[in-house]
């Protein structure tokens, strides 16, 4: 293997070890090693155990933001090799998420790109109907380490003038007992 693809996907798995973590635990902060973190100190008491959430709905919003991190991975690796992952995709996303995102990777086939590298992102979950099982996830995308570049030569596709970091706003909704993103709204009039 090239050093450059070695490198690429090393920085790939620690990028999703990084983000599972993060998902998993709810903050990066978790993410240290254990041994220093609950390692008793001399000076100080150890910490008492996090209490559980006071938050009736965080289970619920662990759902659905895994759903819209798992998305998100699959829309990354969709946009890398090309290929649509329609199974993978379906556990994740439906209705006009998954179209819009299968639209795109046909459109870029077709002009023969592929991105490279990853976006950032930062989403939370804001609001959770139980009642009507819809919630909505807002993240702000950060596109700058994502590049569009052609698959044959590897120059950087020219793209306009555009913000590259911006506001999206998910839906998701409940189906059966699976939480699927199904509407993803950017505003690249917005920064964030």
């Amino acid at each position: 293997m090239a050093p450059s693809t070695m490198t690429r996907t090393r920085a790939l798995r620690l990028a999703g070890t990084v983000l599972t973590c993060a998902v998993t635990a709810g903050t990066l902060a978790s993410c240290g090693s254990s041994s220093t973190q609950n390692a008793p100190s001399s000076s100080a008491p150890a910490p008492a155990p996090k209490s559980p959430s006071s938050d009736p709905d965080q289970a619920v919003k662990d759902k659905v933001l895994s759903a819209y991190t798992n998305m998100r991975e699959i829309q990354i690796k969709m946009a890398s090799d090309g290929d649509l992952h329609t199974q993978d995709l379906a556990r994740y996303a439906g209705g006009d998420a998954a179209t819009d995102l299968k639209k795109s990777v046909l459109r870029n086939r077709s002009a023969n790109i592929k991105f490279t590298g990853r976006p950032g992102m930062s989403p939370t979950v804001t609001a959770v109907d139980t009642k009507s099982k819809t919630a909505t996830v807002s993240d702000c995308f950060d596109a700058t380490n994502w590049k569009p570049v052609y698959k044959d030569s590897g120059k950087t596709v020219e793209l306009p003038e555009q913000r590259l970091k911006y506001p999206v706003t998910s839906q998701a909704t409940l189906e059966g007992d699976t939480w699927l993103i199904t509407k993803v709204t950017a505003d690249r009039t917005k920064g964030c």
